[in-house]
């Protein structure tokens, strides 16, 4: 047994995330179904109960007082999954390790909760918000934790001087099904929180802070961007509202998170005038680098020193970890034609605002209108620098002399892009116009990814080290 002692200085936490655990029982059939799902976003979906029973087999070698799993534990909410992964996770529990979850975009209430068949894919069972509390009851559900009355949220004391703040905000109840009437099956991505939840995790948060304890939270949605503009060109991983509520949350004396959802290795951090927060996002296990986190507390020095740690084989699959990045680098492709398909009705949705804002300069620019040619366009001109860009950028630590030259190589391929889809007499007038507004940002936005820059161009720049970052608490 490996209790945690409520009056012991040092903790040692471990945080796993996006564990995307698919029972076996769901795959009749490997066929067209199943891998029309891969194509939108490719995870090692087959080795997924493997990887969460080898996760399990290394965290009980660590022997850490507490772990953390920021949310996605199943592929799709199915109850089915959601035993494996519980009955993992209770090994933990059963050898004395205090383990605390929260829910993730696809664990409760989702339509895409399917058994697979060859070509035919069916609904199966999925899970409720009640049920999901029950199922990890003594995984932070249980009458040791106060709850937040409207979500998922809780608050939970681990010791003498710490306290996690569990956030749930994601938005499973506007999900859609097919089967219930509704037009299409729709998994909701992002997060949000109401008023009066917001209010409660704040209020939880001053209470520790004014006992003296110092207050870590965690979350599967990102509170703080991890590159320039994520809060616009990637909403749905961002909480909405996620600027107001941090500012709160670090008033309150919370400057660190855990969190998950974009399965990348990266560590961010924002500064505001009472302090700043400190993002800790942590990788899916279940897809290439298929990393997790380590952090040793000092509550009395008010210090975290993180380490990551990474699967590289399974009992299996000797070679799970080369194999995983072979994956990953291969799918680049696939996951550009199924993300465009998927939120295509968003996406030129978008399309159609910025023409409205930019009618002058947008009556020169031809974009494809269909999803399949737009992802021609973009792989034509922007598949080998961005499958070398996001991999990097998953990995984490991404500064380098390399990385500045592949920002340069992306740019050129913007360029190729304009070059492309700008037409007629005005054509270097419209491009003149687009490199005013397009060029400076997309910079900016590549260069705080590649080059791992925080608040990049304000005063409070810095570069942290994603792997073994030194963060106060």
């Amino acid at each position: 047994m490996n209790t945690l002692s409520s009056s012991s200085p040092i903790v040692k936490i471990a945080i796993i995330s996006d564990l995307h655990v698919m029972a076996p029982e769901l795959l009749i059939k490997d066929g067209d179904a199943f891998q029309q799902y891969l194509n939108r976003d490719r995870k090692m979906l087959k080795e997924s109960p493997e990887i969460l029973e080898t996760l399990v087999n290394e965290i009980l070698e660590l022997k850490p007082q507490l772990v953390l799993v920021t949310g996605d534990l199943t592929k799709d909410g199915e109850r089915l999954s959601h035993q494996i992964v519980a009955c993992q996770l209770q090994r933990l529990v059963d050898a004395g390790i205090q383990v605390l979850v929260v829910p993730g975009n696809h664990d409760i209430n989702n339509p895409d909760a399917k058994v697979y068949d060859g070509d035919v894919d069916t609904p199966t069972d999925t899970i409720t918000r009640n049920e999901f509390a029950d199922i990890y009851h003594n995984m932070g559900y249980d009458e040791r934790s106060l709850r937040d009355p409207d979500t998922l949220s809780y608050c939970r004391e681990v010791s003498d001087r710490l306290t996690i703040l569990a956030i749930d905000a994601c938005m499973d109840r506007f999900n859609t099904f097919v089967s219930r009437g509704d037009a299409r099956d729709h998994c909701k991505t992002s997060g949000t929180l109401d008023a009066s939840s917001q209010q409660w995790l704040v209020e939880q948060a001053e209470r520790a802070t004014a006992s003296g304890k110092h207050v870590i939270a965690m979350m599967h949605h990102h509170l703080v961007p991890h590159f320039h503009m994520e809060e616009t060109l990637a909403a749905p991983y961002m909480v909405h509202g996620a600027k107001q509520l941090c500012q709160r949350l670090i008033d309150a004396g919370v400057h660190g998170i855990f969190t998950g959802h974009l399965h990348i290795s990266d560590v961010c951090q924002i500064s505001h005038h009472q302090g700043k927060m400190v993002e800790i996002a942590t990788a899916a296990a279940v897809g290439y680098p298929c990393q997790w986190r380590v952090a040793t507390c000092n509550t009395t020095a008010g210090k975290m020193q993180l380490h990551t740690r990474t699967l590289f084989s399974l009992p299996s699959q000797p070679d799970f970890g080369e194999n995983a990045r072979n994956v990953f680098s291969a799918s680049i492709p696939t996951i550009t034609r199924g993300v465009l398909n998927r939120y295509w009705s968003e996406i030129s949705q978008a399309i159609d605002n910025y023409r409205n804002k930019h009618p002058f300069m947008m009556r020169y620019v031809n974009l494809p209108d269909t999803p399949e040619a737009i992802a021609d366009l973009l792989l034509k001109h922007l598949q080998e620098p961005v499958t070398r860009a996001y991999m990097s950028f998953a990995e984490g630590n991404e500064s380098g002399s390399d990385n500045r030259k592949l920002v340069e190589q992306l740019i050129k391929g913007v360029d190729n892009v304009v070059n492309e889809t700008v037409r007629g007499i005005l054509k270097p007038l419209a491009k003149a116009a687009m490199r005013l507004r397009i060029y400076d940002i997309a910079r900016l936005v590549l260069r705080s990814i590649l080059e791992d820059r925080n608040d990049i161009g304000t005063k409070h720049e810095t570069i942290i080290n994603d792997h073994t970052a030194i963060i106060d608490l």
